[in-house]
């Protein structure tokens, strides 16, 4: 690690944050990376994984990207994710994507359920309106 500081710009949907990091380390479909000061430019996609980055205080932070682009250009390290979450301790990582996961599913279950019901009147509407010509 040669322990020169970059910046790491991460954005999602719902936020856009900055982090001052010494070394990050990514997955791709490759295998793993890890990207330092001065790393060539690239543009790479990120599955669903974990890995971790190191701050400027020497800091190791866990973070669990749900799909995305990695992008090192000019200096910057730009991830760009559905979702990010960072968390010093893996295990709270963890707990973290678990209770994000229940909560996702008993929305999509939500939503699902109200689609369904509004394709049903639909249907109902539209059988009307042909019965009635």
């Amino acid at each position: 690690m040669n322990g020169h500081l970059f910046k790491l710009k991460i954005i999602t949907p719902s936020k856009v944050f900055e982090r001052e990091v010494t070394h990050i380390r990514l997955r791709d479909e490759s295998g793993f990376l890890g990207i330092l000061s001065g790393h060539t430019d690239l543009v790479t996609a990120v599955p669903p994984s974990l890995g971790y980055y190191i701050d400027s205080g020497g800091k190791e932070t866990f973070i669990a990207v749900n799909e995305g682009i990695l992008q090192v250009k000019d200096g910057l390290v730009t991830l760009s994710a559905r979702e990010v979450f960072e968390s010093a301790d893996a295990a709270r990582l963890s707990e973290t994507i678990q209770k994000e996961a229940l909560g996702r599913s008993a929305a999509e279950t939500g939503l699902s359920r109200m689609l369904k019901g509004m394709e049903t009147a639909f249907i109902e509407k539209t059988v009307r309106f042909e019965k009635g010509r």
